[in-house]
């Protein structure tokens, strides 16, 4: 009797994983805890163990295979069954070819897409019934509370069924997509798959690839900008600094391979012109008295986050101004070295500096409340979240173990991940795990406004304008550079003493720079 071992969950939004090396073979006798394989995800490279003992008759692929959560990796029987056993698909990680089994339905159901994600909305279907799609081609576009996500085909065939329309919230584990698997599958490189239209767009070499015209569509981007490419390709392209969304694929369906990333090296890099903001105003038809418009996408989210926080948390703001004149000093000395590092060096991180050695005194501003269980989560390390306002509305990136970084650190990455959110290219991982908030509209700061706590964290910090101000010190009418802080709280766990002692604590870092120098990290 034949024994089926699936890939099993390997980590938070983990949907596949790319195989990157066997430990064993068909034939091979394994025992519970055994490592199998070597499996590469977008977030780490995990040994998957075994859960039986037995003997192997099937792998479910060779090294570069990628594999979906909850699908075959090994299957076990005795050994008489090895002859029989279909063969594993002879391809690479750029196309989860073909399937053994015959003709079987196949059901998507929506998958768990983020910590906390209970529900999704449906942006875009990319596929129609009676479509014929190819294993892991994207196929319906989901906005959760925390970013907007592609969710692909789990097998090849043709669809049957698409369940939710655009603007449907639909509950994780809900069907979404039914479809019917033929005998032998359909290859992402096969005749029925190039079936699917692809983009009409003029082919471009690969060595060229990352010299892209701005007003050039990329082929090899999903609707939503997403670069089509394996994990172990997003990978090589991190560790060698490549833009994906500047390189052009010339695997199937324009997805980006090994060889591409080669070509986009030996290639000069040209930095694509910033796009112009898109225009605010809105089309009035005349004799209209008013406009409406459906609540949707990334408002739609910020709609229902801004409720909850200002339904469930009975907030509080305690406003203090700082006198930066030491930091802006410091910050003039520094700013040409962390230039030569490649880093802008602004005032943000200095403040998330101050803002986690302040945390280090005052963890209660470092929790998150489960009203579930009546309890409060004392979070062991701070992770920053940097409101950042994009095209979409306003998301919140997270500095991960912000408190065991330098302000050099804390700048590079504030900067990186910003820049992700406002592209559409962050990942669940760099939106989700925030512990506590900053928000700062920059020049656009003014001189007070009262935030709202990001939920289920219980503060955030704003951040306003840098100007000159005639204060006086020591009897004397003086200019000094000043800003204003203001934090909001939850005032069900944090009272106003440990509010106001907080803030107390980030101005005497921000007002004399050189005592962040002096604190354990």
């Amino acid at each position: 009797m034949a024994e089926i071992f699936n890939l099993p969950e390997i980590g938070e939004g983990v949907v596949e994983g790319e195989i990157v090396e066997w430990f064993v073979a068909p034939g091979d006798q394994v025992k519970p805890d055994q490592p199998l394989a070597s499996v590469m995800t977008d977030k780490a490279t995990v040994e998957i163990p075994s859960d039986f003992s037995g003997t192997i008759t099937r792998l479910a692929g060779e090294v570069g295979f990628v594999v979906s959560v909850g699908e075959l990796l090994v299957e076990f029987g005795s050994k008489a069954e090895i002859a029989q056993a279909p063969q594993a698909p002879q391809t690479t990680g750029e196309a989860n070819a073909r399937k053994s089994q015959s003709s079987s339905l196949v059901e998507l159901p929506l998958p768990e897409i983020g910590e906390g994600v209970v529900e999704g909305e449906i942006v875009a279907w990319v596929v129609a019934p009676g479509d014929v799609v190819a294993v892991d081609q994207v196929v319906v576009t989901v906005l959760t509370d925390k970013a907007t996500v592609e969710i692909t085909s789990p097998a090849a065939g043709t669809v049957l069924e698409i369940n939710g329309a655009v603007g449907e919230l639909v509950s994780i584990g809900t069907v979404i997509m039914k479809l019917q698997s033929s005998e032998g599958g359909i290859s992402a490189a096969g005749t029925a798959a190039e079936t699917v239209a692809a983009p009409a767009v003029a082919a471009v070499p690969a060595a060229s690839a990352v010299a892209l015209p701005a007003d050039m569509d990329n082929p090899s981007l999903s609707a939503f900008g997403t670069p089509l490419a394996t994990p172990s390709v997003r990978r090589l392209a991190r560790l060698a600094g490549i833009d994906l969304t500047r390189v052009v694929g010339t695997g199937p369906k324009h997805r980006i391979t090994r060889a591409d990333l080669e070509g986009a090296q030996a290639a000069p890099q040209t930095q694509p012109k910033p796009a112009a903001p898109a225009p605010q105003s809105i089309a009035i038809k005349a004799g209209e008295d008013e406009h409406r418009e459906k609540i949707r996408g990334m408002r739609k989210a910020i709609h229902a986050s801004m409720t909850r926080s200002k339904s469930v948390v009975p907030h509080f703001t305690y406003v203090d101004e700082i006198e930066m004149d030491a930091l802006v000093t410091l910050r003039g000395w520094l700013k040409d070295e962390a230039a030569e590092q490649g880093v802008k060096l602004n005032y943000l991180p200095f403040i998330a500096k101050a803002v986690v050695l302040a945390i280090k005194k005052f963890p209660i501003l470092n929790c998150s409340v489960d009203d579930t269980t009546s309890e409060i989560v004392y979070k062991h390390r701070a992770n920053i979240g940097i409101a950042t306002a994009s095209s979409d509305g306003l998301i919140v990136p997270v500095v991960k173990n912000a408190d065991a970084k330098s302000v050099l650190q804390l700048a590079r990455e504030i900067s990186e991940i910003t820049d992700r959110a406002r592209n559409r290219k962050a990942s669940m991982d760099d939106l989700s795990g925030g512990t506590f908030t900053i928000t700062s509209l920059g020049r656009l700061g003014g001189l007070l406004a009262t935030p709202i706590i990001n939920y289920p964290e219980v503060g955030i910090l704003g951040i306003h304008n840098l100007q000159d101000r005639a204060v006086v010190r020591e009897g004397q009418i003086v200019v000094r550079k000043m800003m204003n802080l203001s934090l909001s709280c939850d005032h069900r766990v944090v009272d106003g003493d440990v509010a106001a002692s907080f803030v107390q604590e980030i101005k005497s870092y921000l007002e004399k720079p050189g005592k962040m120098l002096m604190v354990m990290t």
